[in-house]
């Protein structure tokens, strides 16, 4: 067991819930204690079999950055998932503190512990799709996305055709993999939900292809078939089989991926569509500057 620190990285991060507190960045200091096997870069020497603990701190300033948070506990939170679960460590303490922040007092703070077994973890894959402000609605998704779960990876962007409504603007599609503690019914309701909310999806009755400003759909679940919700929603979600705009973005990040029913992989799905009115587009959401 090797234990690697990292003291007092100081941040400054959009944290609290009183008046005050909104709107404005306040300063964080965060230290960790990170639980890994080190013996192979111990009898090695070589900097590939060490833990990267400078990608570890890249990610948390990522996520302190590009984060609001009204709890301490859920930024400790957010940080101890991050290196447990990303980065595979095996244990990790995490302790931050927010100077300032009582009277006659130098700090308060919070310290938790986690270890990999309080991460029982999915990999989800969802599909993605806008074509009202899709740049910017796609970015704010992805954004909230971040919040809520542990990106794993994304794929190329596309302009596609619409379908079924050929009377309106282009959709740009894409899909991410990611990890979540949550099932997929509560998936659905706590974080789709709420992200096509926020975003002011709006459905149609009289028209399910109308242009919405986000859509999100849960493709695949781990490596599983199943029904879940009133509708119910299947998964895996039967348009992979039907569209290339959900196919070839989701070959992109796991091509090698078989389906659970077919047995094809992704692949050789997306080899089976034409990829006429599908034009990738140079658009980096990792890299999209709000």
């Amino acid at each position: 067991m090797n234990i690697i620190e990292i003291k007092n990285l100081r941040l400054q991060s959009e944290i609290g819930f009183s008046a005050h507190e909104l709107d404005r960045l306040q300063e964080v200091v965060i230290s960790l204690r990170i639980q890994t096997d080190g013996r192979r870069a111990g009898e090695t020497d070589d900097p590939i079999d060490a833990f990267n603990y400078k990608t570890v701190n890249k990610a948390i300033i990522r996520l302190v950055k590009e984060s609001r948070f009204r709890l301490l506990e859920k930024l400790a939170e957010e940080i101890a998932k991050t290196v447990v679960v990303r980065f595979e460590a095996r244990q990790v303490q995490v302790e931050i503190h927010k100077p300032g922040a009582l009277r006659h007092a130098d700090s308060v703070g919070i310290s938790i512990e986690r270890r990999a077994e309080d991460y029982m973890r999915h990999v989800a894959f969802l599909s993605l799709g806008s074509n009202i402000s899709p740049e910017m609605n796609i970015a704010d998704a992805i954004m909230l996305l971040r919040r809520w779960t542990i990106i794993l990876a994304s794929s190329s962007v596309y302009r596609t055709a619409p379908q079924g409504d050929t009377r309106q603007d282009a959709f740009i599609n894409m899909a991410v993999k990611l990890h979540t503690l949550r099932d997929p019914l509560e998936f659905k309701t706590h974080v789709i939900d709420r992200i096509e909310s926020r975003l002011r999806r709006t459905r149609d009755p009289r028209n399910k292809n109308a242009p919405r400003t986000i859509d999100i759909d849960i493709s695949l679940w781990n490596d599983e078939a199943f029904e879940y919700g009133d509708r119910p929603w299947a998964v895996p979600d039967p348009d992979i089989l039907r569209f290339a705009h959900v196919a070839i973005p989701l070959a992109d990040i796991a091509g090698d991926y078989r389906h659970p029913t077919q047995g094809k992989t992704l692949s050789e799905i997306a080899a089976g569509f034409s990829a006429a009115g599908v034009q990738r587009i140079g658009i980096d959401f990792n890299a999209w500057e709000k």
